[in-house]
């Protein structure tokens, strides 16, 4: 991806042979890359504990407007957080609390990334090829 942003004045990207975007890299992450990308590490010992993990998804449904699970496998949760009025420094103190209270191992917040907007078609064409 990185290649991509490098040498590219238009990206297109295709799901099932059918063209799904096409524009300037900014205007993908514009589009398609709004809001902040939430990772959540479980301790290994949570990794497979479903009431745990069914407790921190409750808790961030219920205390963060906006975020839609995107993935969840191997103690890692990822959530694309997409509401507006959501400051940044107010989502740092909300995981930092999290951190605390469910003893995770680590979280990462970022803006959407060129990589992150693919993997999001590469998974519709993964659901819809099936």
């Amino acid at each position: 991806m990185e290649e991509s942003e490098a040498l590219c004045n238009r990206l297109a990207i295709m799901v099932n042979g059918r063209f799904r975007c096409l524009g300037s890299i900014q205007q993908l992450k514009s589009k398609y890359g709004q809001g902040y990308t939430l990772i959540i590490k479980l301790k290994r010992e949570d990794e497979n504990n479903e009431k745990t993990l069914n407790v921190i998804k409750g808790h961030i449904q219920s205390n963060l407007q906006g975020a839609e699970l995107k993935d969840d496998h191997q103690g890692m949760l990822q959530y694309h957080v997409v509401n507006p009025s959501l400051r940044l420094s107010h989502l740092f103190k909300f995981m930092s609390h999290m951190k605390i209270q469910f003893q995770l191992e680590d979280y990462l917040i970022s803006t959407t990334s060129l990589e992150q907007i693919f993997l999001t078609f590469a998974r519709a064409q993964r659901v819809s090829g099936e």
